[in-house]
């Protein structure tokens, strides 16, 4: 995925799309790609995170309005506001958190690698958000989100660092991170507006 040449919409999908079998599939081969490219934490967020987080946001909608007795678009709304507040907020607080962490694990602390990281890492999340808005009966695929763990080791496996335990105390730690700050960020929206 190209960051600098201009893409359209179906091309730029089809590229998400690839990336994401490639993580799933082939995590080591895609992570030496990803890790040869260089781009910004924007060019991640515009060619993979957001059309990923619309994704979600716009199943929650169509998810909301089918399975609500009423047929109240005001309530669909603030629900899609929370869920897109929530990842796009999580996302951003784990990768700043992330690149604050790098030095105390004896990581050479860069943007880029942290926002690789965090971004590609998150796509199970979104992934299995996805699927549960839009089949809701299939919640216990939930459990699949973890696999961002996996991916964040595999993510650091071929990056110059401190040993293998302690890559392996960042990789569960910056997965919790990933998982866990859009859920809390979640609870506390919906604590602030009542839905």
């Amino acid at each position: 995925m190209g960051a600098k040449e201009s893409v359209n919409t179906v091309h730029m999908y089809r590229q998400l799309w690839l990336r994401l079998r490639n993580l799933i599939t082939a995590p080591l081969k895609e992570w030496q790609k990803i890790h040869r490219e260089s781009v910004t934490f924007n060019d991640l967020l515009s060619t993979f995170a957001l059309p990923l987080i619309g994704l979600v946001a716009v199943a929650t909608f169509i998810s909301y309005l089918i399975n609500q007795q009423a047929f109240l678009i005001e309530l669909a709304l603030k629900k899609v506001i929370v869920e897109f507040t929530a990842l796009f907020s999580g996302l951003f607080l784990a990768w700043d958190f992330v690149f604050r962490i790098m030095k105390y694990f004896r990581f050479v602390p860069s943007r880029e690698i942290a926002a690789k990281l965090t971004v590609y890492s998150s796509a199970p999340l979104y992934l299995v958000l996805l699927l549960t808005a839009l089949v809701p009966e299939i919640f216990f695929l939930q459990v699949f989100a973890f696999y961002s763990i996996y991916l964040v080791l595999t993510g650091i496996r071929i990056i110059a660092g401190p040993e293998q335990k302690q890559k392996t105390v960042f990789s569960v730690l910056t997965g919790l991170l990933i998982l866990g700050l859009p859920y809390v960020i979640r609870i506390l929206l919906l604590n602030l507006i009542t839905i």
